[in-house]
């Protein structure tokens, strides 16, 4: 009773008040408030931090020295030809530099996997975003329902009351027991409990709505269903699949992937090219041992190289080994994913537009179903105003009316949806 109490509550607020949220808006909305796009944009942060450290990579490395220290124990003394006991201190600056001239080709193999790995995580952000767009769409499919349920229900509580009139007046003319005006009531209440109960579903449908979209839950906003024009021509299955597998996020992360796993396996390779470096350093050094001033000494003491080495790696035991076959068994499992995403996205298209085919058809029995559940209510109100039947009997027929209807208004909605999940699902 207390949410059926809040949901009339929620109903009975002016539509002035509200804030309607049109669907293409909601699907901005999203690209921003779901969590799963967020998550997305912080691969694409770490991703390309990723490239610019192996950018980085190619400036010479650049480090500044100093130290300084004592040291205590007994030296010789030439002058009185003795031992004795000393403190010297002494102090060193230095500068040097590395700069490797040739890598084997390493480091352009690292930054084509460290771009991959950028472009895989942009593109698994489309995906997200397309997540994201698929569960706007749910929700507001599920507010459209509940919506038309709503409708539904509360037309059937009009005609039953309509019905209860007509049976009063019997009543009152003597035609009809007392006993059918009472079982109306009795199925008025029941409509009315119905009523309250599509009520409460829209309230939730709409509060699930608002959480999904990050909205303020304080304000109140409306839901409009999307228009679309159901009987635009599709594509054949087999075009949708193809536009799917050509356009979809989720499968061209997966293959570029595998290409960052191949690069990865090739920059393990270099490795065991041989590599060029080129360094230099400058210095310059103090000592109390030694007689002259401190800024004597660090001119005297100055000292300077530079040089070029190749360093050949002979043994590693085995660590680079280890590093290409597992860059080649990621990329080999990365294939198999890649393909079985694949096969999913055309099962998927698939499943879409069989299920739209079904509706489809299902929306064109609900409409002959509602046609023939009106006709045989009408003639069995006629019976039962010449007497020739009971009031249980209107009241079956009424409620298969009331079923049918709400089947049917169920099924141009979900339609009008299925319709924009396919298009999502190939990838617009």
């Amino acid at each position: 009773m207390r949410s059926a109490a809040l949901a009339l509550v929620f109903l009975s607020i002016p539509v002035a008040a509200q804030t309607v949220v049109p669907l293409d808006e909601a699907l901005s909305i999203v690209e921003t408030q779901s969590a799963d796009v967020l998550r997305a944009e912080a691969a694409i942060f770490s991703s390309t931090a990723a490239v610019d450290a192996v950018d980085d990579s190619r400036w010479p490395a650049l480090s500044l020295s100093a130290g300084g220290g004592q040291r205590y124990g007994l030296s010789f003394d030439q002058t009185s030809g003795a031992l004795t006991q000393s403190t010297v201190e002494s102090m060193s600056l230095g500068v040097s530099a590395r700069y490797t001239v040739f890598d084997g080709f390493e480091r352009r193999a690292e930054r084509r996997a460290a771009e991959a790995g950028l472009r895989e995580a942009e593109l698994l952000r489309a995906r997200a975003t397309q997540g994201g767009r698929v569960g706007v769409l749910s929700g507001y499919l599920a507010v459209a329902q509940a919506q038309a349920a709503l409708e539904v229900a509360e037309e059937t509580v009009r005609s039953e009351e309509d019905l209860l009139r007509e049976i009063d007046i019997r009543v009152e003319f003597g035609d009809r027991p007392a006993s059918d005006a009472a079982q109306q009531h009795e199925r008025i209440a029941t409509a009315r409990s119905a009523v309250v109960a599509a009520e409460r579903d829209h309230a939730l449908a709409h509060a699930r709505l608002v959480r999904l979209l990050g909205l303020d839950p304080a304000r109140t906003y409306t839901f409009p269903s999307p228009t679309t024009d159901d009987t635009a021509p599709l594509a054949s299955v087999d075009a949708l699949v193809a536009d799917a597998i050509a356009s979809r996020s989720d499968l061209q992360a997966a293959e570029i992937a595998i290409q960052a796993a191949e690069a990865n396996g090739r920059a393990a390779r270099a490795s065991r090219l041989p590599q060029v470096a080129l360094s230099g350093s400058i210095g310059t050094s103090y000592s109390s041992a030694t007689t002259g001033a401190v800024p004597g000494q660090f001119g005297d003491n100055r000292t300077g190289s530079i040089g070029l080495s190749v360093s050949m790696p002979l043994l590693d035991r085995g660590i680079t080994r280890q590093r290409v076959r597992q860059a080649e068994a990621r990329a080999s499992a990365l294939r198999a994913e890649a393909a079985d995403v694949q096969r999913a996205i055309a099962l998927e298209v698939q499943e879409r537009h069989i299920r739209l085919d079904a509706i489809d058809a299902q929306v064109v029995l609900a409409a002959e179903r509602v046609t023939a559940a009106e006709a045989a209510l009408a003639a069995e109100r006629a019976r039962y105003e010449n007497g020739d039947t009971t009031i249980q009997s209107v009241s079956l027929l009424q409620s298969r009316v009331a079923d049918a209807r709400t089947a049917q208004a169920l099924l141009r909605v979900q339609a009008t949806f299925e319709r924009r999940m396919l298009l999502l699902t190939v990838g617009e």
